[in-house]
């Protein structure tokens, strides 16, 4: 317990040196979209599930508690024609558990238009965003566990390049009443971003038009704090449903709340179902997954308010 309180501490203090007022200005906003399709059915209430070496991307403290050297990957369908991609590895060197993992988001060449062009002016160009990472976790005892991502973020439209770094720390805690257990993240805090370069910006004043070379300003990371309980709510031989609650307090939005459910009918059978409350778009989601041996398959669907929904999906793979 005296570890969890110690955490509890150092996430008291990061948390008094950000600034989660500044509602409505974080960039970099793919470090938000949930990497596994098992976290996208349970309504991204995901940060205290046992979940292999995807705990890269959610809460990195439950890499503390892995063994075994695991292959994750996953995909979603995202909004407005956008992909997102993620992988990640994990392993056990010594006493640490160690996850690398990277994630990108990626579009279709898009058309390039100006002020004086606005139907374009023949050319394309790319946007792409990466964020690569490297995980250190440890359990201190069979119940508690600490980890931590240093992340290198890149943003990318077209020549225009916004870079830096970013941090998430986790901890988790196994209260000993059954399998209830409570967990703690702070996602993506590190200093803002500019980009490289400059742009021009075209202004009109009565008849005089004039071409003015302007600097970008900064980007704040989206940071974001979770505090959240799980455990099983029922059980009854190899059946189980587990509940999963999380309050999100995110830099560019008011609290959000997850709630998340997942039942095992059997052995190789996960149903899951999740909500999302304080969303302009999201809100309910569902998928499954099946277990094959050693590998995992997961598929998810999340409605949306204005746009088709998204499907993501996520392979887990135990090598030894």
């Amino acid at each position: 317990m005296r570890y969890f309180l110690l955490s509890l501490l150092i996430f008291s203090a990061l948390i008094a040196q950000s600034n989660f007022n500044k509602v409505g200005t974080a960039g970099m906003l793919f470090l938000t979209i949930p990497s596994s399709a098992a976290e996208q059915a349970m309504g991204k209430a995901f940060s205290g599930m046992q979940q292999g070496a995807s705990a890269a991307f959610s809460n990195p403290a439950l890499l503390g508690f892995e063994k075994s050297l695991q292959m994750f990957t996953g995909y979603s369908s995202w909004l407005l024609g956008l992909h997102h991609q993620s992988a990640a590895m994990s392993f056990r060197f010594g006493r640490l558990g160690i996850g690398i993992s990277q994630m990108l988001l990626t579009t279709q060449p898009m058309t390039v238009t100006t002020t004086r062009q606005p139907m374009g002016t023949g050319e394309t160009f790319n946007y792409l965003d990466v964020a690569l990472g490297l995980s250190v976790s440890r359990a201190f005892s069979s119940q508690f566990s600490l980890g931590g991502t240093i992340k290198y973020i890149r943003e990318s439209v077209q020549s225009v390049i916004a870079q830096g770094f970013g941090i998430d720390i986790g901890s988790f805690y196994w209260i000993g009443y059954s399998d209830l257990r409570i967990f703690m993240v702070l996602r993506n805090f590190g200093p803002d971003m500019r980009y490289g370069g400059t742009f021009w910006d075209t202004r009109v004043k009565g008849n005089v038009r004039d071409d003015i070379e302007l600097n970008y300003e900064e980007i704040a990371l989206p940071v974001t704090f979770t505090l959240g309980l799980a455990g099983t709510v029922w059980e009854n031989g190899v059946r189980s449903l587990l509940i999963a609650v999380e309050a999100d307090h995110p830099a560019d939005y008011s609290q959000r709340i997850h709630i998340g459910g997942e039942f095992i009918p059997s052995k190789n059978l996960r149903l899951r179902g999740g909500y999302k409350i304080n969303y302009e778009q999201e809100s309910w989601s569902g998928g499954c997954g099946i277990i094959l041996g050693n590998i995992r398959l997961d598929v998810a669907y999340s409605a949306m308010k204005d746009f088709s929904g998204v499907m993501s999906y996520s392979i887990h793979y135990i090598i030894k």
